[in-house]
């Protein structure tokens, strides 16, 4: 318990750096899709793949925050963000633009946060 201060703040600090990570990530996304596509359809879909995966898990997740532990819970989202992000990355360079993949990661990591930020918020508290 002595190093408690700098456990936290490491903890928060880290946090900070991977949600402010994921946001450029979705704001890259979105304006590439708007460039590209120059679309009002697929930037709704994309908003929607987005946005409802988080609506619709975070009152699970929040269930399960308080029943399972937290710290897995935030590794597991984090991570499997950080995998989907990085596939997505190789085979945006290797292959060229795929919006339907793109979608699928974004729904994906919409999930990952819709599990880590209840997560976070009730190991914080």
């Amino acid at each position: 318990m002595t190093n408690w201060k700098r456990n936290a703040g490491l903890f928060i600090g880290g946090q900070l750096m991977s949600m402010f990570g994921s946001m450029l990530v979705q704001y890259a996304i979105t304006w590439h899709i708007t460039l590209e596509t120059q679309s009002g359809v697929w930037m709704t879909l994309f908003t929607c793949a987005g946005l409802l995966p988080m609506v619709i898990v975070s009152p699970f997740a929040g269930v399960w925050a308080d029943r399972y532990n937290r710290k897995y819970l935030i590794n597991i989202a984090d991570g499997v963000i950080a995998a989907v992000t990085l596939t997505l990355a190789v085979v945006f360079f290797a292959s060229g633009e795929n919006i339907p993949l793109m979608l699928l990661v974004v729904a994906v990591r919409g999930f990952g946060q819709g599990v880590q930020a209840p997560a976070v918020n009730a190991l914080v508290r």
